[in-house]
């Protein structure tokens, strides 16, 4: 059959004007890959070069802090376990004390000596015949959580307090009590209105306290203190008493329980864990940090978040508002402080107690940006709960206290007229705030260690 003849070019041409074809989504991906990557290494040269470092990728001296403070638990045999938010401060489990500080470690902010003890310098068991020594017990705040030194901690105020008035006993003596009395009336009453004379020896106040102890871990720890001969005992906790379930009879490893026994809560899904990933590699890209910079609020109007140290920290989950547990946590403390009453009777070594002041007990009109915070992240239950348990906490410290051994020292008021901020979470306080209550302790040392004036003649 006959069929017309069609030109090559005319073929041709329909196949030029046929829609090119679409490019594979990989050279598109790869394309957009190749922006992003140019504008990181633009932004990291930008901020390499110009010095804004600092202010585009800010790290508080806080948030510093926080991660040296946060806590590592490690087995017995020194393996670490797995549990979130492990930090810096390695502290190992132990039968006797729940855990305890791992001896010879340090940071840029603390220094734990040889005997696990929060010291620059080595305890020997040996004492010297010129020195009198204290040790604190505690938790958190004894301890010092996020001070920005050894030297600014509650224990190391005290020493250089009592060390100085030694100091100032020496240099001008006139200005202390006489060690004998003089001969007329008025001159005795004279006498007596001047500072209270202390023993002039080496004062070493021995930071004993580790992060999240309650009063059974402190018991504890007393038997162990017992061989560096003690001569005053200062023990500072209350809070973690009140948040440990009656079951325990001291703080543990925080999460080993479900880690023992594999009741771990379940992971976030596929798509949770990707999108976490996912948030996580964005928050590190210079570029966003840059577009973060740009768009930030002044200094004074940003938001301060509460510090979080999640292995030791409070947390109104802990909380318990039936009466019945929240008598027997009190009667566990009442119970250990009734032992360590004992202690110092059979050993004759006086107990200064305190109860750590809360946050609570400040003015709120005066709070910081910082405080707010700590208490908006504690929730609405914690401040009725706290405020029952503190009350009854105080009723059984002041029953304890009433043995001629042990003094109890009223720190409920301490900063509630502050107008500095004085906590930076719920158990840590600031330098400033540390030295407050370090003061309140060296006035109550000096008038447990006064020398009383012999009588003339005498």
């Amino acid at each position: 059959m006959y069929k017309p003849y069609k030109p090559r070019s005319q073929s041709r041409s329909r196949r030029w004007k046929q829609k090119p074809r679409r490019r594979p989504w990989y050279v598109y991906a790869a394309a957009l890959a190749g922006i992003l990557v140019g504008l990181e290494l633009m932004a990291r040269l930008v901020i390499s070069s110009t010095g804004l470092s600092q202010a585009v990728l800010p790290q508080s001296d806080l948030d510093k802090r926080a991660a040296a403070y946060q806590m590592e638990f490690l087995s017995p045999s020194g393996q670490p376990y797995a549990l979130p938010d492990s930090g810096q401060l390695q502290a190992v489990r132990s039968p006797l004390l729940g855990y305890q500080l791992l001896p010879q470690q340090q940071s840029d902010y603390w220094q734990i000596n040889a005997q696990g003890f929060r010291a620059d310098q080595a305890v020997s068991s040996q004492k010297a015949s010129s020195e009198l020594r204290i040790f604190l017990l505690g938790g958190s705040m004894a301890f010092g959580q996020l001070s920005s030194s050894n030297q600014a901690t509650l224990a190391s105020q005290i020493e250089t307090r009592l060390n100085a008035q030694v100091a100032a006993q020496q240099a001008q003596p006139g200005q202390f009590q006489p060690a004998t009395l003089p001969y007329t009336a008025d001159e005795v009453q004279k006498v007596l209105q001047r500072q209270a004379r202390i023993p002039e020896r080496q004062y070493r106040v021995v930071n004993a306290a580790v992060p999240g102890y309650a009063s059974g871990n402190n018991l504890a720890s007393l038997v162990q203190l017992s061989t560096y001969s003690p001569d005053l005992l200062l023990l500072l906790d209350g809070q973690t008493d009140l948040l440990l379930p009656s079951r325990y009879s001291a703080a543990d490893v925080p999460g080993l329980d479900a880690l023992l026994l594999n009741q771990a809560k379940p992971g976030p899904k596929l798509g949770e864990q990707i999108g976490q990933r996912l948030t996580g590699w964005l928050n590190q890209l210079y570029a966003l940090r840059v577009l973060q910079y740009l768009r930030r609020q002044p200094p004074e109007t940003m938001a301060q978040p509460a510090v979080k140290l999640a292995t030791v920290e409070l947390a109104s989950a802990d909380l318990n508002a039936d009466p019945a547990e929240l008598e027997a946590r009190v009667q566990r403390y009442q119970a250990h402080l009734a032992q360590m009453v004992r202690w110092s009777a059979a050993a004759r070594k006086p107990i200064l107690v305190g109860l750590e002041p809360t946050l609570l007990d400040r003015n709120q009109a005066q709070l910081s940006q910082q405080e707010q915070a700590i208490l908006a992240d504690l929730g609405s239950s914690y401040q009725q709960q706290i405020k029952a348990g503190y009350s009854k906490l105080t009723a059984a410290a002041q029953q304890a206290a009433s043995s001629p051994n042990v003094r109890l020292l009223d720190l409920k008021d301490l900063y509630a007229q502050t107008a500095e901020p004085a906590f930076q979470s719920a158990t840590s306080l600031t330098d400033a705030a540390s030295a407050q209550l370090a003061e309140r302790f060296y006035q109550a040392i000096v008038a447990q260690l006064a020398v009383e004036p012999k009588p003339f003649g005498q």
